[in-house]
This record gives C-alpha cells, structure tokens and sequence, in this order.
C-alpha cells in the first residue's frame, strides 16, 4: 500500500520531490518504493531523467486503473473525520420525485434536525455517488444497484388522475375505454398509457395522441389545470389527491414492478446525520403505508 500511494502521489503530482512533501518522507524513500513496486509488477511505470518524470504507457493505464481506488478511500476518510462538522446532506433524484415527494416533507426534517441543509441534485442521469459527493440518490427502476446499499423507498403503481372540473365539463368517466374521449398527458415514459390500457382489457390500443412532457411534473400540472388526463406514479400525487385537486376517477390501478429506491455508498452512514436522514425517509414512508423493513 505504501509503495501504491508513492505511485499515485508521483504519478499525480509529476514530481518524486512534490510527492515526498505530500507523504511526508524523502524524495528517496518514493523512489525506492517505486522501484519495489516496478519489480513487483515486472513493468516499467517511469521514464526518470535528470530534470524531468514522465509515465510509461503502463503507468498511465495502471495509474487511471487504481486512482478511483484512492478516491474512494479518501472519501470514505473525510466522511470518518467530518462526522461532527456535517452541516448538509446531498440527495440526487428526478425533478418529479424532488417536487412531489420530497420537498413537501422536508420541513418535517428540518424540524427535527435543524442547521442541516438539504442540497437537492435534480438528474435524470446516474451519478457516480462517491466520486461526485453525493449522500444518497433516489433511483426509479428494479433496485438493481452493485456495490452500493439499496432499499426500497416508495411503490410505482401507475393512475390515471385528473382535476374534477374536467369531468364536470366533459362527463364522467364510466369505463376504461372513455379516457380516450379526453387529452391523454404522457410524461417521458409514454407507453404507459398503452400498458394501462391493456390491463384494463383494451387490447388493441389505437394510436394515443397527446403533448409529452420531459417529466411527470409537467404532466401533473397540466392534469391540475384541467387539460387532460394524466398516468402519474401514485406516490408522486398522494397529496393532490388527499386534498381532491386531482381525482382518480375509475380507480384502476396498474401496479409496476418499478420502484424508486433510496441508494447510498455503506460509508454515508458513518455520519449521523446521514443516519437520521435516512430513518427519517423510512419514517415518511411507512406513513404511506410503504413497508421499509430495517
């Protein structure tokens, strides 16, 4: 290990003499650690010369091969040591699941855990956690996540809703078939519609118009405003629903074998906060009903 951090700091840095600083011994002692390694491995990892360092073709590929590595541990040990001095909690997730889910009950935690802040990464892409300093993502799919903690959050049973006013100008909705009397909302996941339809035995499904939104916030919108029906995950309309501004009026769900699921890196939970956090998550999921076993 010791001859690997010579390596790396040498290899970063350009510089036996910089990274002797850095490590604290002698220009000498990084040298002689290079060349165990270099007999270790039976390659070449420097050209030396008088004023000047540069890596082999094998020590670049071996150098961009263990620096994630390094960068783990260095933050897993920075999560060790500002444990006490944590003052925010990075969570990665959709805009949709940010502005439907979470944000309405964040004030709940910051009740409890006042001085936390919450800094919100809205991304539909998968982020690398350690590497970007994120504590935990929320991530819509099957719960298939390798290396990383995985469980499961909220259900995704997919239904359609929309605003009463709409059913109190164009009638109510009395069989599946009649949501094609209306607009249909589609969010990026469009063939949902089609995938309801059908469990609802509507076999042959013509071709469903309707704008198509970049993400179900705007589809929901869209369904408060009275434009049409909308296919939304449960768990992203709970309240709309509790409080009646969206309705589900024929009361069919299409359950899902997604789910959004709360992934973490095992060493967030070296610090507290991030510990409180996610048993707070767990708490404002078992209120929906959403089973968290521990």
């Amino acid at each position: 290990m010791h001859a690997l951090m010579c390596f790396e700091a040498a290899g970063r840095l350009m510089s036996m003499k910089k990274a002797a600083e850095e490590l604290h011994v002698t220009p000498a002692a990084v040298s002689q650690q290079i060349a165990k390694l270099e007999a270790r491995v039976q390659a070449r990892l420097f050209i030396r010369s008088h004023r000047q360092l540069a890596l082999t073709r094998e020590g670049q590929i071996y150098l961009q091969a263990i620096r994630p590595a390094f960068t783990l541990i260095d933050a897993a040990t920075e999560r060790l040591c500002s444990e006490s001095q944590q003052r925010s909690i990075t969570v990665s997730c959709t805009s949709g699941f940010a502005m439907q889910w979470l944000l309405p009950r964040l004030p709940r935690f910051e009740k409890i855990c006042p001085g936390i802040d919450i800094q919100l990464n809205t991304t539909n892409r998968k982020v690398d956690l350690l590497a970007e300093g994120v504590d935990f993502a929320v991530r819509h799919g099957l719960g298939h996540y390798p290396g990383l903690e995985v469980e499961k959050l909220v259900s995704d049973d997919l239904c359609p809703v929309c605003s009463p006013a709409l059913l109190a100008k164009h009638g109510a909705l009395d069989a599946p078939a009649a949501v094609l009397r209306f607009t249909l909302l589609h969010d990026e996941h469009k063939q949902d519609w089609a995938l309801w339809l059908q469990s609802a035995g509507i076999e042959t499904v013509p071709h469903l118009p309707g704008p198509v939104f970049v993400d179900s916030n705007g589809a929901i919108d869209a369904a408060l405003a009275g434009k049409g029906i909308a296919l939304i995950r449960t768990a992203l309309v709970r309240q709309e629903l509790a409080a009646g501004r969206l309705i589900n009026p024929l009361r069919l769900p299409l359950a899902s074998i997604t789910a959004y699921y709360l992934v973490y890196d095992a060493s967030a939970l070296l610090q507290r906060a991030n510990q409180r956090f996610r048993r707070w998550l767990a708490a404002e999921a078992a209120a929906e009903g959403n089973i968290w076993a521990e």
